[in-house]
């Protein structure tokens, strides 16, 4: 029996449909291909995640539109989890528009759960009772920086006006004076932009005289109408939105439909902006109550709400939260381009039951190994090891810059490629990890990513005899393997002999020949300069990459015996984050005059200022905190400092002193060595960057998480409460003013 037996369907007919990118444009534009939305639903994976998140959607829904008012939802997931294509298929099912062939979007959905298909026809006849069902959806990248305005022109898009404000509202004078079907009708596929244009454009006046000719004497005179009635607009205001999409959504209608917004990609839009965040933030909550329950928010992101302090403020707003990860990418694939006919699985399941030995072994030791609980997987993802899966996992981040690698639609189309691999294999031949070199090594290579000195090596190692190919095969992997070395502490693999024999195995029965094949293919590499070993690991060699290595360690030698460099790199690295933590609360406002108060940042001796509240930073590598705490408490409560104490962390701080270490190192040999002239160096030099980006990143990540634990304390020992260090050190402030100024109360007006 061969692999390609056991599918449902063989995986050379298999297609994925729209290659997997799901890009929301809803309702979909005038003739665009909706079949491949039709495609798109009869693979949709409706259990797991996706499915429980489409009936708490609806089930939310319905509950509010009983109580007039919605609460909004946010899909959040990796990039590539599906959150996009979550929200594409909900705007599908909700409105159930049927494509050409008479199918309707719910009757295409493979093996929807009854509770589903229960919800989505309660939906049609709330719909029904209430002015139909509508939905608009799209990107919020695609249009305007205001997250009003691009909201709005998602609306108005859906309703076939245009997106643009200004043109939206002459074309709602249009509809008022009962002439907008025809003078679209009359200028075709020119209304877009003759609309757009209406003080000037001569066909759009033409074409409204046409059909209303008391409307204006000629078309100039109707020109400076227009002009004079509508002028450029001021910046729309949240209440403008609101009844904007009010008028649009009753356009040809009596009564507003149920209607569903969907803004995807809302965080990637946002940037952290606090002005953006606030702007959704008042979005969420004007929509929740102006629309009597008929109308629900949905906003996709790539983290929960949760997990980001600025995105947090949107946790009132977004009530209902649903989040996607690898498992649910995983229950599509597995249900898509690796599902399994009946008889296939069982086939599947005696052969690993046989090669269960040789499954378990390899691997072993490293937190990537054959798991109890993958016996349950492991038939749905053969021909992929689990094992192995995880390791394909990490390497596809690595390896594919183009930041694609845990997208679905890539990891779908490489368990469809690897299936086809092996299709005519017998049973029992897995896909081999060596697989992903040859799927990737062109782009990696015109991307900097790969020496070509390595890639040329196994280009010619792969013209060779069966010694030489698994050479190539065998270089393949140290090559990989050693992008994901930087946190192999923490998974385990490395690019030892025993590990890459486990990833080259193809035939479960015939392990030990690669076993014994693989140490003799290392030891020509080695002979030929190809590879070097250190401790047991593998590495690529080139005579750049050993120059760049013994430089750093030189340097990092250097750096461990000059501590005070580390230090006041930590002070900096303190003060950054503490400035970051701090962004916007330079001073505060006093009493109903608001009379403002600067806030002045101290070092434990430096003067206190004339004018302002004294802040004093106070850290645990410089001062022993139990002592400063003891000062602190002994002195005076009606003093108005305000201390601000960082706690040191004997684990965090051992491990922010390395990362400092290693950055400085880095950062040292990098400018030292300059440009270099020659791939191999300048892979040497991504890889120094990358040794220097991580280790910034794990300064940065200790750094953010010691300062926002730290305490906020007044003279006399008062600690003072709140979620955030900015919010602790606003109170602070405020109960200092009252320290400081003690009769202010008495003069405080707030006419002054």
């Amino acid at each position: 029996m061969l692999n390609r037996d056991v599918f449902q369907k063989p995986p050379e007919e298999y297609r994925i449909p729209n290659d997997g990118v799901a890009k929301i444009a809803f309702p979909p534009p005038p003739g665009s291909l909706t079949e491949t939305l039709a495609d798109e639903l009869r693979t949709f994976i409706t259990d797991g995640e996706f499915g429980r998140g489409l009936l708490r959607i609806l089930e939310s829904f319905h509950t509010g539109l009983g109580h007039g008012s919605q609460k909004s939802v946010w899909i959040s997931g990796f990039y590539g989890s599906g959150k996009s294509h979550l929200a594409k298929m909900l705007c599908a099912l909700w409105t159930d528009q049927p494509f050409q062939s008479g199918a309707k979007p719910s009757s295409l959905l493979p093996e929807p759960s009854a509770e589903l298909l229960a919800e989505l026809r309660s939906l049609q006849i709330a719909g029904e009772r209430h002015g139909g069902l509508h939905a608009a959806g799209g990107s919020l990248g695609s249009g305007s920086d205001d997250p009003k305005l691009a909201t709005l022109g998602i609306v108005l898009q859906s309703v076939g006006l245009p997106l643009d404000f200004r043109a939206a509202r002459v074309a709602f004078w249009l509809a008022d004076e009962g002439i907008l079907d025809a003078v679209r009708t009359r200028l075709g596929d020119r209304f877009e932009t003759s609309i757009r244009n209406f003080v000037l454009s001569t066909a759009f006046h033409q074409a409204v005289l046409a059909e209303k000719p008391a409307i204006a004497a000629n078309p100039r005179d109707l020109s400076d109408r227009l002009k004079a009635d509508f002028p450029q607009p001021p910046e729309i205001t949240v209440a403008d939105l609101s009844s904007t999409v009010r008028r649009a959504l009753l356009l040809h209608r009596k009564e507003l439909p149920l209607t569903l917004v969907v803004l995807d990609e809302v965080q990637q839009f946002l940037k952290n902006d606090p002005d953006r965040i606030l702007a959704i933030q008042d979005i969420a909550e004007r929509f929740a109550a102006d629309f009597d329950g008929r109308l629900l928010l949905v906003a996709t992101g790539q983290q929960a709400l949760n997990e980001l302090q600025n995105l947090q403020k949107l946790l009132g707003r977004f009530q209902i939260r649903i989040s996607l990860g690898e498992a649910d990418m995983d229950a599509v694939i597995r249900k898509t381009v690796l599902r399994k006919s009946g008889p296939g699985r069982d086939n599947v399941q005696t052969m690993l039951n046989d090669r269960a030995g040789e499954i378990s072994r390899q691997l072993s030791g490293s937190r990537v190994a054959h798991r109890a609980e993958d016996d349950a997987d492991a038939v749905l993802d053969w021909p992929l090891l689990p094992s192995r899966r995880r390791v394909w996992e990490r390497i596809l981040r690595a390896l594919d810059k183009s930041g694609m690698a845990g997208a679905l639609r890539t990891q779908m189309a490489v368990a469809l490629e690897s299936s086809r691999l092996v299709a005519d294999r017998p049973l029992g031949t897995a896909v081999p990890a060596d697989f992903l070199y040859t799927r990737f090594a062109d782009e990696a290579f015109a991307a900097g990513e790969l020496p070509e000195e390595t890639r040329a090596r196994i280009t010619k190692l792969l013209q060779g005899g069966t010694d030489e190919k698994l050479q190539a095969r065998v270089l393949m992997l140290v090559y990989m393997l050693g992008l994901i070395q930087t946190d192999a502490d923490f998974h385990g693999v490395r690019a030892t002999a025993d590990t890459i024999a486990d990833l080259l195995i193809e035939s479960l029965a015939a392990g030990g020949d690669v076993r014994g094949a693989v140490p003799k293919a290392l030891a020509a590499l080695e002979e030929s300069g190809a590879v070097m070993q250190f401790d047991g690991v593998w590495r690529l060699q080139t005579k750049e990459a050993a120059d760049w290595d013994a430089a750093y360690r030189a340097e990092l030698r250097g750096i461990r015996a000059n501590p005070a460099e580390v230090s006041s790199r930590r002070r900096t690295a303190l003060d950054t984050a503490l400035a970051e933590a701090l962004k916007g609360l330079a001073s505060v406002a006093q009493g109903r005059s608001a009379v403002a108060r600067k806030l002045v940042r101290l070092g434990p001796t430096d003067k206190a200022p004339s004018e302002g509240l004294a802040v004093r930073i106070r850290n645990g590598w410089d001062e022993t905190l139990k002592g400063v705490r003891d000062d602190i408490a002994a002195q005076s409560d009606t003093d108005p400092t305000i201390h601000l104490l960082i706690a040191r962390s004997s684990t965090d701080a051992d491990r922010l002193d390395e990362a400092l270490q290693q950055r400085i190192a880095a950062d040292i040999v990098l400018d030292r060595k300059g440009n270099p002239t020659t791939n191999e160096g300048e892979q040497a030099q991504k890889a120094m960057a990358a040794r220097s980006s991580a280790a910034e990143r794990t300064v940065k990540e200790v750094v953010e998480a010691t300062v926002r634990d730290a305490e906020v304390i007044l003279a006399g020992g008062s600690v003072q409460s709140g979620n955030y260090l900015k919010d602790r050190l606003y109170v602070a402030a405020q109960n200092a003013l009252i320290r400081l100024f003690p009769n202010f109360d008495k003069a405080d007006d707030a006419g002054w």
